[in-house]
């Protein structure tokens, strides 16, 4: 009985500090990816896309999408710009609404874009590289 205690103890030991060492190598890794320069659109070869391209890009909002009842209610509608950074691996961090059309329209943009799935990253030089976005995500009422 003890012996399974110290196994189970043991393991768990194990385990957290590989995830304490993951998430030091992942915090270290975010932090020299944020280091590198952040492009505009205009200024690489190839501009960053959804993975798949526009087409499925529509598809995935047009799925993904909810109207929030808050802002049908209110009888809100607008496009919303998303500004974010598609990173090298395609991840995309920095999400933000700058300028606000309605809180809930915002937060429903907002969230569509954190679920979408990896991007392609832009490219310079033939090197993928961190790129600047904005998504206009539009919200119509009937």
């Amino acid at each position: 009985m003890k012996k399974n205690m110290i196994i189970a103890i043991a393991a768990a030991m194990l385990t957290a500090g590989t995830t304490v060492c993951h998430a030091q190598t992942t915090q270290k890794q975010q932090t020299e990816q944020q280091q590198e320069p952040v492009y505009e659109q205009d200024k690489v070869d190839k501009q960053a896309e959804f993975a798949g391209g526009m087409m499925k890009q529509m598809e995935f909002m047009m799925k993904n999408l909810k109207y929030p009842k808050k802002a049908e209610n209110e009888g809100a509608s607008g496009t919303v710009r998303v500004h974010f950074i598609v990173e090298k691996d395609g991840s995309l961090t920095d999400v933000k609404v700058p300028e606000s059309v309605h809180k809930a329209l915002d937060a429903e943009a907002i969230r569509l874009v954190k679920t979408m799935p990896k991007w392609t990253p832009a490219q310079l030089k033939g090197k993928a590289v961190r790129s600047k976005m904005v998504l206009p995500v539009q919200f119509r009422l009937n």
